[in-house]
């Protein structure tokens, strides 16, 4: 028992010494604190201002492609930010824009059959002085589901255009039912 203590009264010296010869590299140094990693709502919309006129073309691009019946990615409007810090913290923001990849010459969904690609179009911009600067060209990504993932896409298609179709139907129903009710009352009224 007393061998055990010694042992562990030397081991603990030992820490404590060796410690402190070791330099403090992963000490905190709160004068280098990194910077917040969400966007504020204005440095976010300031961005979203920005990237709405630059994604332009390329909305533009993807609809002369499915009007020409070639495979085209269906961008969805709502950019991805994921930000980042450069050297002395300067803010690095990559902003994704995705969507799935159809092919209008199949049939499968009103937008033509999925392929069972995503595709993203990944613009990165650096923000300097207030203001947003690029630091790459946008560049295409794209992830392949395979036969499985272009099923469950075609599926989920299918799925939402018969909810589509369901609630239109269900709102004319009820626009008619009330047009009658009116018709009726008016016809009530006059007698």
């Amino acid at each position: 028992m007393k061998t055990s203590t010694v042992v562990s009264a030397v081991a603990f010296a030992a820490a404590l010494f060796f410690s402190a010869l070791t330099p403090h590299a992963n000490a905190l140094d709160l004068r280098h604190a990194r910077a917040q990693k969400d966007l504020t709502p204005a440095v976010q919309q300031s961005l979203q201002d920005m990237l709405s006129d630059v994604a332009e073309p390329y909305f533009v691009a993807e609809g002369e492609k499915k009007a020409k019946n070639q495979k085209y990615a269906d961008l969805q409007q709502k950019f991805e930010y994921l930000p980042n810090y450069g050297p002395h913290n300067q803010l690095v923001v990559s902003c994704k824009l995705g969507g799935a990849e159809y092919d209008p010459t199949k049939p499968g969904t009103s937008k033509g059959a999925p392929t069972g690609v995503l595709k993203y179009l990944v613009f990165t911009y650096a923000l300097q002085k207030g203001k947003w600067v690029s630091v790459a060209k946008p560049k295409w990504e794209q992830q392949d589901l395979g036969p499985e993932g272009r099923k469950k896409m075609t599926e989920g298609m299918q799925r939402g255009e018969a909810r589509k179709a369901a609630l239109e139907k269900s709102t004319q129903t009820r626009a008619a039912a009330a047009a009658a009710a009116a018709a009726a009352q008016k016809a009530a009224d006059q007698h």
